[in-house]
């Protein structure tokens, strides 16, 4: 084995193996499993010629090495004296391939394998034709997302034979545990240059996969599949326009309208019982309703499509496992949507590093704080790559400071992993670090939608207020205030007061401290314009407007 410089940084190591070194070989491979390793093989074709070839080699789908036989995806290589390898092959070869009875595409006699130090991403993923449905549950969660490409060799039968072919090309849909791919290149393993075979697929470049031997279909053998760029989505999150929710026969919200744009920090904030959770059940499709819910432009109630886009927490924390470590419980969740374990694994400690939980991460989750245990339910959601995370009452119970560190993690992870948030609170305040806010009032309902500034600025005074302090506060000094007709509404926070008025603020003060001077009564400060909060929103709206509301009606 050597290790040779490339350049200015570019560390490569090489080792060569003869073909009776396979125990040596898979020691070798195993302590570099977390790398991408290319390899070139010198040895005698199926049909006895020389061959020299490069390639990669490929590993379990759940990334670790095999232990009794290699595969290598070969890419370029030479035949004979004079021919070239066409198209690329993966061939199989076993640990005692002298003495196996299939016949191989490939009988190596020296391996030549080359390790540059990149980290294998998992953009190559290998499956064998007895691993088909893990295959179809890795597709099912992954084609939504990205432009995926595949390379399979198996079986294509016709109604005069059954053709050895190698297939290459983009995946366009799975649909009944198959899938259909828009040929981009195809040829007969054994005789790549056979012309009849190619005008035969060339009649129709799109081919369906299946496990079944079924004529005019591929039976795959073996398959890798190649993740390419992300799929663009609707710019538009969530869309959901006249929302009615009725159980039991009654109606439980009604009128329901909001959007989210990717990026965003989407806040339903209200009391209990004003509609939230239902708006969110509804939402992820486990209510029925009456108006329209998009996702990322797909109807809602389509939750096969938009599910591998959303994740989700619920309030509460039973469903995490309490005896199982936060990388457990990563592993054991991140496996329902089919990514391999080394993946998850990999994706799991950097998540946990980000939300500053990695030193308890080997603790069992039923012995961390309250505020730890929601940080690891939030790596959970995180896991298979949302685009869109809905939180319910993640904050619910913690102390303040607990909600505050909470909240500078969503705000990170919504700007470093570009993950638009929904989260369902009853802190008022909470609106605050919302990009945008859906209102809900108990009695009410849904209630009014905008950014904290523009729900703000639909108040008395255009989110401004004028305030004053007291020494102390006395029932005739409220009283008083709440009499002049200038003002229009009145809200005490201890020793202060905020006015709500839309008269000039010049004036007001004049005609205020008029008011107290005729009733003796001493102030200690005067702020003529103060930014009022969505404290002073919620006081202000959950007494006057739905009062007036309820009258209009």
């Amino acid at each position: 084995m050597t290790i040779r410089k490339v350049g200015v940084e570019e560390l490569i190591e090489e080792a060569i193996f003869s073909a009776n070194q396979f125990d040596e070989i898979f020691l070798w491979l195993r302590d570099r499993q977390n790398y991408i390793i290319d390899i070139e093989v010198t040895g005698t074709w199926f049909n006895s010629e020389f061959i020299k070839a490069k390639g990669t080699l490929l590993r379990k789908f759940t990334s670790q090495i095999f232990t009794d036989e290699l595969y290598l995806l070969l890419e370029e290589g030479e035949l004979g004296s004079e021919n070239i390898l066409i198209g690329r092959h993966i061939v199989k070869i076993p640990r005692n391939f002298r003495k196996t009875k299939e016949s191989l595409l490939l009988y190596p006699s020296i391996f030549v394998l080359r390790n540059s130090f990149k980290v294998d991403r998992q953009e190559l993923i290998f499956f064998r034709g007895k691993e088909y449905h893990n295959a179809i549950e890795w597709l099912e969660s992954f084609l939504p997302k990205f432009r995926i490409t595949c390379l399979i060799d198996g079986i294509l039968l016709s109604e005069k034979k059954a053709e050895k072919v190698v297939v290459y090309g983009t995946i366009k849909k799975v649909e009944n545990r198959e899938f259909i791919i828009e040929v981009l290149d195809a040829f007969d393993r054994e005789n790549p240059l056979n012309e009849e075979f190619k005008e035969f697929v060339s009649q129709d470049w799109v081919i369906q996969v299946s496990n079944k031997s079924d004529i005019g279909k591929v039976q795959p053998q073996n398959i890798t599949f190649q993740i390419g760029e992300e799929l663009s989505l609707s710019k538009k999150v969530l869309e959901v326009k006249d929302l009615l929710v009725k159980l039991g026969g009654k109606t439980i919200i009604h009128d329901v309208n909001f959007e989210l744009n990717r990026g965003e920090i989407l806040g339903i904030i209200g009391e209990s019982g004003a509609g939230k959770s239902t708006t969110l059940k509804a939402i992820l499709g486990e209510y029925d309703y009456k108006g329209k819910i998009n996702l990322f432009g797909y109807n809602a109630r389509d939750t096969k499509t938009v599910s591998p886009f959303i994740g989700y927490i619920p309030q509460e924390l039973s469903r995490m496992y309490g005896n199982f470590n936060a990388l457990e419980n990563i592993v054991s969740f991140g496996r329902q949507y089919g990514i391999p374990e080394d993946i998850i694994i990999q994706r799991g400690k950097k998540i946990l590093e980000d939300l500053g939980i990695a030193l308890v991460a080997n603790q069992p989750v039923d012995s961390l704080s309250g505020g730890q245990k929601r940080r690891v339910s939030i790596a959970i959601s995180m896991v298979h790559n949302p685009h869109v995370i809905f939180l319910d009452e993640p904050t619910s119970g913690l102390d303040p400071q607990a909600r505050y560190e909470l909240w500078q993690y969503l705000d990170f992870i919504n700007k470093e992993y570009d993950i638009t948030l929904v989260v369902i609170s009853h802190y008022l305040d909470e609106i605050e670090y919302c990009d945008k806010a859906a209102i809900f009032l108990k009695n009410i309902g849904f209630y009014d939608f905008g950014t904290p500034e523009e729900l703000k600025n639909k108040l008395p005074g255009k989110g401004y207020a004028v305030e004053i302090e007291f020494k102390t506060i006395q029932l005739d000094i409220l009283n008083i205030l709440k009499d002049i007709k200038e003002i229009d509404f009145v809200i005490q926070r201890g020793e202060r007061i905020r006015l709500l008025s839309n008269m000039k603020r010049e004036k007001l003060i004049d005609v205020i401290l008029a008011k107290l001077e005729e009733n003796h009564i001493a102030i200690d400060s005067v702020d003529i314009k103060v930014s009022i909060d969505m404290i002073d929103y919620f006081t202000f709206v959950s007494t006057v407007k739905p009062k007036i509301d309820k009258a209009k009606k």
